[in-house]
C-alpha cells in the first residue's frame, strides 16, 4: 500500500487563490493564496489541514505544499481530538462498545474524518495487504484518550464479530470514563484484601480473577439495565451514571474454585450493586427470577 506522500495529490496551480489536495479523490488539504505579489505564481499562503488551519504562513506554493504534506502526514489520526472522540463515543450505542462500534459511529458523525484515515492508511480488513490501517490509527488514537482519561479501555481483548471482516481475530472494547471501574463485589473481598486482629492473626483472601472482556460482552447484549430492578444508573444519576453496572455471574466464582471459559451471555447477567448485595446475603444465593419475585 502507498504512503500518503506518495498519493496526495495537488490541483494544477494557476492563477487561481485555491489549491486542493487530494486522496483518492478526498480533499485533505486546502492551499489559499492570500496575497498576490509581481511574480504571477508567487504569494502568501495559508494551509488547511483536515479542516485545521496551520500557524504558519508560506512564501510560495511548493513550501506550501511540502509543509501541507507533512502536516497531513503527522495529524490524520491524531485529528481525533479528545472533543471529537467524546462526541462520536456518545452517539456510540450499545454500551461498552468495541472499535468498530465507535468507527461506525466516527463515519455517521464524521464522514470527512474517517475518509481521510481511509485515504492516509488504508481501511484494512480481511485481504487488504497492510498491517497498518484506518482502524488501527482509530484503536490506537483511543487507547491514547484512555491514558488521558477521556474513556475507559477494558484490559483484554475478546473476539472479533465475524461480521466485521476486520482481519483481526480480536477486539477491543471500550466505555466511558468511569464506566468500568474495579469496583468490590459483594460476594468477594477487594483485591489483596488483609484482615487483621490484634497483632497475632492475619488473613489474606483469595480474589477470583474476572474477566473485564467477559463483562463488556455481557453488558453490550443485555444492556445497562439492572435484570432484577430494572435500575438505569444513566436515567437516574445522568452522565455521572452513564455506563455504570455490576455484572452477575450465575454459577458464583468461589464455587467453581478453577479457571473456567466463560460465556457472557449463558453465564452473566447485569444487575444493580443493590440487587447483587441481596442476591449474595445468604447462602444459597438467591437466582434472579426468586429476586424479582422479592420485588414485585
Amino acid at each position: 500500500m502507498k504512503r500518503s506522500e506518495d498519493i496526495l495529490e495537488f490541483e494544477t496551480h494557476g492563477h487561481g487563490l485555491k489549491s486542493e489536495g487530494k486522496i483518492d479523490g478526498i480533499t485533505v488539504v486546502v492551499i489559499t493564496k492570500i496575497k498576490n505579489h509581481t511574480r504571477t505564481n508567487d504569494g502568501i499562503y495559508t494551509v488547511h489541514v483536515l479542516a485545521e488551519e496551520l500557524k504558519e504562513r508560506f512564501r510560495g506554493i511548493d513550501e506550501a505544499r511540502d509543509a501541507a504534506g507533512a502536516a497531513f502526514s503527522a495529524h490524520a489520526s491524531s485529528a481525533l481530538t479528545d472533543d471529537t472522540i467524546t462526541s462520536v463515543m456518545s452517539a456510540v450505542d450499545p454500551r461498552p462498545f468495541h472499535t468498530g462500534h465507535f468507527i461506525d459511529s466516527l463515519g455517521t458523525i464524521r464522514p470527512d474524518l474517517w475518509s481521510a484515515l481511509i485515504a492516509r492508511y488504508g481501511a484494512g480488513g480481511q485481504g487488504a495487504g497492510t498491517h497498518y490501517s484506518a482502524f488501527s490509527a482509530v484503536a490506537h488514537a483511543l487507547h491514547r484518550a484512555a491514558i488521558r482519561g477521556v474513556l475507559d479501555k477494558l484490559e483484554e481483548y475478546v473476539p472479533a464479530p465475524p461480521d466485521l471482516n476486520w482481519g483481526s481475530p480480536v477486539i477491543r472494547y471500550w466505555t466511558g470514563s468511569g464506566g468500568f471501574s474495579d469496583q468490590p463485589y459483594p460476594d468477594e473481598p477487594a483485591p489483596e484484601a488483609t484482615y487483621s486482629e490484634g497483632a497475632v492473626i492475619e488473613v489474606k483472601v483469595n480474589r477470583y480473577e474476572r474477566s473485564r472482556g467477559a463483562r463488556a460482552a455481557c453488558i453490550s447484549h443485555y444492556g445497562t439495565v439492572c435484570q432484577g430492578c430494572s435500575m438505569d444508573f444513566g436515567s437516574r444519576y445522568g452522565e455521572r451514571g452513564r455506563d455504570f453496572m455490576h455484572v452477575h455471574h450465575l454459577l458464583p466464582l468461589k464455587q467453581i474454585k478453577k479457571a473456567y471459559k466463560v460465556d457472557p451471555i449463558a453465564h452473566l447477567r447485569p444487575v444493580c450493586p443493590n440487587c447483587h448485595a441481596m442476591i449474595h446475603r445468604r447462602e444459597p444465593m438467591l437466582s434472579i427470577e426468586e429476586l424479582r419475585a422479592i420485588i414485585t
